[in-house]
């Protein structure tokens, strides 16, 4: 049995793996469901700004490395041995600090043990959330427009969306959704 090596996505389509024993290309190993997602926004923008020698306003690059103090901070508790992975859910105090911290901004009241969870970023929330949620078959409603990490965390579950767009209105209500 031979084990892939690499494989190459290009344009957003994976285009096999090479094998350490042979070094040819496999058949895609990437689920049928997934292999014509085009590749993100957040990969498009990166590529033309770096093709084109342009500033990527595409992803969120920050403009400094934080506050000194929080990077002493950081380098202490590295330093220190607090370098473990975080548990599944996240730290205890910090998702008591987000409950409360909804609370006291929006007046909403979540349980700290249980409605909260940390993730890295937004794109791994919003996969874990569908995959929790979505079953296989199930019609999910987007509002256009949508963060691109949606359809394909909807089809990953197993699921297919319908795109609603988000259409302006002429009356007091604001916002609202339709065709």
């Amino acid at each position: 049995m031979t084990s892939p090596v690499c494989g190459v996505i290009r344009d957003g389509v994976y285009n096999g793996s090479m094998t350490e024993q042979s070094g040819s290309l496999l058949s895609s190993p990437i689920v049928s469901r997934l292999r014509d997602i085009p590749e993100t926004i957040f990969s498009r923008i990166t590529r033309l700004a770096v093709e084109n020698n342009a500033i990527n306003l595409g992803q969120g690059f920050p403009d400094s490395d934080g506050p000194r103090r929080m990077l002493e901070i950081a380098s202490e508790q590295i330093l220190s041995g607090n370098n473990q992975y975080a548990p599944g859910r996240g730290v205890p105090e910090l998702r008591k600090a987000i409950s409360a911290n909804r609370e006291q901004s929006y007046g909403q009241v979540f349980d700290p043990d249980t409605e909260v969870a940390v993730t890295v970023g937004a794109t791994e929330g919003i996969a874990a959330s569908i995959l929790a949620l979505v079953e296989p078959g199930s019609e999910v409603v987007l509002i256009e427009p949508y963060y691109d990490a949606y359809a394909a965390a909807v089809r990953l579950a197993g699921g297919h969306h319908v795109a609603v767009p988000l259409l302006p209105t002429t009356d007091e209500q604001g916002p609202r959704a339709g065709h």
